[in-house]
């Protein structure tokens, strides 16, 4: 049992490094796009957009279980996306970060 579970997180483990190298390819595509948005005075947030591609996602989830958790997904890679964005144009609040650098939550008292 113990050997099926090490095996198990093995697998997740491989995974996690494949999700890990597209997250860093897809934000280097945010930052072509926020350089873009800044070069042609267009705002870092689409409502639209990200309306679309959460549809896209509802859509084109195979095993629909899945559909709330991919929608998730998604909104925290736009949200990240769009931080970067606004940190590239120079709008950075570093009081309103939701991790430390140890990866660790932080509370946040407003």
């Amino acid at each position: 049992m113990a050997a099926d579970m090490k095996k198990l997180r093995e697998q997740i483990d491989a995974i996690d490094s494949q999700i890990l190298k597209l997250y860093e390819e897809r934000m280097d595509v945010v930052k072509a796009i926020g350089e873009y948005k800044m070069e042609n005075n267009l705002p870092f947030y689409d409502a639209a957009r990200e309306d679309a591609k959460l549809e896209k996602v509802f859509e084109d989830v195979v095993n629909k279980q899945y559909a709330d958790g991919a929608a998730q997904l998604f909104i925290t890679l736009m949200q990240a996306g769009r931080e970067m964005e606004e940190e590239l144009a120079g709008y950075v609040d570093d009081e309103y970060d939701d991790f430390n650098w140890d990866g660790e939550a932080v509370t946040i008292d407003l």
